[in-house]
């Protein structure tokens, strides 16, 4: 009916763009570390990314079970609250880096262990979509749905790399990871109301 099909576009919508947010708040990485322009930092993003990756292939091993005993209501707020501190924490390492505070090494360090406890918490993202959405579409909806899916990491990409890069030029590097930070949070306040 027609009240069941705009609650789903609600939750969906909700849903979705929180699931973009968390890519723009994983590939931003990329731009951020580009920006800083020296070319030990460009080699350092290697290790910095190989590890994230590692520890969000590694986590769905724990995160897949979690979410289907808890829920995906819970995981996308897990997801969404995790990643926004997270990014949150490596625009202030950055910011310390460029102001001084802090060592190449320190920010390096301060960045693997951030972004690995960031990527850990993006894997609770996909899970999510799929539990949420496996109560609200039919099987035979599932092609639309799946459609709608690579849209919204096609827009995440898009945000991740133009917007981060937009931020970085506009304002300074370390709102690559600011702007997606705040995106997530108010994201993860929006879901807390309207996802279910």
């Amino acid at each position: 009916n027609r009240n069941f099909r705009i609650r789903r576009s609600l939750n969906w919508l909700v849903l979705g763009m929180t699931y973009a947010f968390l890519y723009w708040g994983r590939y931003n990485l990329q731009v951020g570390m580009q920006a800083l322009g020296s070319p030990e930092m460009i080699k350092d993003f290697n290790w910095i990314f190989g590890a994230g990756t590692v520890v969000y292939g590694v986590s769905f091993v724990v995160n897949g079970p979690l979410t289907d005993r808890k829920g995906g209501r819970f995981s996308i707020l897990a997801a969404s609250f995790g990643a926004a501190v997270a990014n949150l924490l490596m625009g202030l390492a950055v910011w310390a880096k460029q102001n001084g505070q802090i060592s190449d090494g320190a920010m390096f360090w301060s960045l693997v262990v951030l972004y690995t406890t960031n990527m850990y918490f993006q894997s609770f993202g996909a899970v999510a979509i799929v539990k949420v959405n496996a109560h609200w579409f039919h099987v035979r909806e599932r092609g639309t749905f799946g459609a709608i899916f690579g849209i919204l990491i096609s827009l995440g990409i898009y945000f991740a790399f133009d917007w981060s890069f937009a931020n970085s030029k506009a304002m300074s590097i370390y709102w690559a990871f600011v702007a997606p930070g705040l995106a997530l949070a108010m994201m993860w306040l929006v879901c807390i109301f309207l996802v279910s």
